[in-house]
């Protein structure tokens, strides 16, 4: 029985041995330990397999290496664009590990969830319209069809001819319930929660994009969420402030001193 047991365990041994054995590709070296160190890392996202670790390992290695070993023989490596995208995301990595490191573990305090959620409850309008509107470029024009409309014609049928927002014309120029403070138009939102179900607003609305013709389908008050519900995304929000402030931090403590040219 102990041979049997020693037998397995040299075996076991055998494997991880020769994953750690070095080995070149294109005349670059590999060691052992970045063998090691990279099965290490395969085996901490759920492979268990030592086999498989070294062969995903080397794989890997070998295609890294061979790509850039590539990129620094066509001078790649050199062009201005590369190097500005190699630092850019050196900096993004520099940054998510900052922040694992110094806020990862952190938990906002009952008091700094109850603050944020204060202040999201002040910030909040109950208020969601859902309307129609139909898109034109001359005032004229968006007059004339209120007109038609307030006459009888049928609002889907002028909007599927008339409008000019793809996206909603063949719709009739209906658009989704939405709080009146999202709307991508600054005051249409509330404009529309002015009226009553099914009125029209009797003037063209302008904007950037041309003149709507409004109409009000429906409105309701939905009513803020309790802080319980609204925990996980409060807590969320206070990390990424926490975030935001230790980075500013850095900055802001940095010693930042004026150094004279050689020479002057």
């Amino acid at each position: 029985m102990k041979k049997t047991l020693l037998a397995i365990a040299l075996a076991s041994l055998g494997s991880v041995t020769l994953a750690q054995t070095a080995f070149s590709v294109n005349g670059q070296t590999v060691s052992a330990k970045t063998q090691k160190d990279l099965m290490g890392q395969i085996a901490a996202r759920g492979v268990t397999d030592v086999k498989q670790q070294e062969a995903l390992a080397k794989n890997l290695i070998i295609e890294q290496l061979v790509i850039a070993q590539e990129a620094k023989k066509q001078k790649i490596d050199q062009l201005p664009q590369v190097k500005e995208e190699i630092e850019a995301l050196k900096q993004r990595v520099y940054v998510n590990q900052l922040i694992k490191k110094n806020i990862g573990d952190k938990e906002p305090t009952a008091a700094q969830i109850t603050e944020l959620y204060k202040k999201a409850q002040d910030a909040y309008d109950p208020h969601e319209v859902k309307i129609s509107h139909i898109l034109v470029k001359e005032e004229s024009k968006a007059r004339d069809l209120i007109k038609q409309i307030q006459g009888g014609a049928d609002f889907a049928a002028l909007a599927k001819e008339n409008s000019l927002d793809t996206g909603t014309k063949e719709a009739g120029g209906a658009l989704p319930m939405v709080n009146i403070r999202h709307f991508q138009i600054p005051g249409l939102g509330e404009a529309a929660a002015s009226l009553t179900k099914g009125q029209l607003l009797t003037i063209p609305f302008k904007s950037t994009a041309g003149y709507h013709i409004v109409r009000l389908d429906d409105k309701r008050e939905v009513p803020f969420p309790s802080e319980a519900e609204l925990k996980p995304q409060l807590v969320n929000l206070w990390k990424q402030q926490a975030a935001q402030n230790y980075l500013v931090g850095l900055v802001k403590n940095a010693k930042i001193e004026q150094v004279k040219a050689k020479g002057k």
